[in-house]
């Protein structure tokens, strides 16, 4: 690598990552200062034409308003980053313009330093998460009949501060992660005057019937009155993943005691 090594003692600090995986790293003690000045300021991929992030301080920021600003660390010829799950890019060269480094696919990846002209990310503006629901209450009212039975159905969406962390691979083949908030949702069935149910879910309650990889990233975007029948009221709650079109339906169905069944 064409910089010089200036080595500074840091708190032990153990990693667990690897190109975009969970393999053991354990970097040194010490931070490469000299290659943390280097990296300062905004990348740009020549063949994509697109700038791929900006390092500014402790902090790398991404070229999108959703992808979460994260600190980063340079280790023994390695880039760390600090998302969710940590992820390692191993560098191949860096000087005052030039960068290139292996990606999460196994690519090298070549960039060359913007100019002082390039400004979208040098401000390190992030425009926050999005959450799904407009981050904030919604309610439903369904009234419908069985046979001689008239039910009353509630629902009420809460958003909440529960994080949920989705990590993508963009273009440029680094691993990017946006932030999600979970929603809590409040059901209700009235049988005429009568509460027949009532209570908070949360997509912890589905974990026998949704895989736990899918249950990680998914946000309880909503809980639908399905439809009366026979054996009570029918609501479907839909666990849907940020940014995808994704989703996982669970049946809750409310008998006429208030006993609750999932199914899908």
């Amino acid at each position: 690598m064409k910089y010089t090594l200036i080595a500074v003692n840091l708190i032990v600090i153990q990693f667990f990552a690897a190109c975009g995986s969970k393999a053991d790293v354990k970097p040194e003690k010490v931070e490469d200062v000299a290659a943390k000045k280097l990296l300062q300021g905004t990348w740009i991929n020549d063949l994509e034409g697109n700038i791929v992030f900006t390092f500014k301080g402790d902090t790398v920021f991404y070229n999108d308003s959703l992808s979460l600003p994260v600190a980063f660390h340079v280790f023994h010829d390695t880039l760390f980053i600090e998302n969710h799950i940590l992820t390692a890019y191993p560098i191949k060269h860096l000087n005052s313009t030039s960068f290139s480094f292996v990606n999460s696919e196994g690519d090298e990846t070549q960039l060359t330093k913007a100019g002082k002209d390039v400004v979208p990310l040098a401000r390190g503006e992030y425009k926050g998460a999005v959450t799904l629901n407009q981050g904030k209450k919604v309610k439903k009212d369904t009234v419908m009949a069985y046979k001689d039975k008239h039910y009353h159905a509630y629902t009420q969406v809460n958003p909440t501060t529960y994080k949920v962390y989705r990590q993508t691979t963009n273009s440029d083949g680094l691993r990017v992660e946006s932030i999600y908030y979970d929603n809590i949702v409040y059901i209700a069935l009235y049988e005429g005057q009568q509460k027949v149910f009532g209570s908070n879910i949360t997509k912890a309650e589905f974990s026998t019937l949704v895989p736990q990889a899918y249950l990680d990233q998914a946000v309880l975007s909503e809980i639908i009155v399905d439809r009366a029948g026979e054996k009570g009221v029918r609501f479907i709650a839909v666990l849907s993943i940020p940014d995808s079109y994704t989703n996982y339906r669970v049946n809750i169905d409310i008998d006429a005691q208030g006993k609750k069944t999932l199914s899908v």
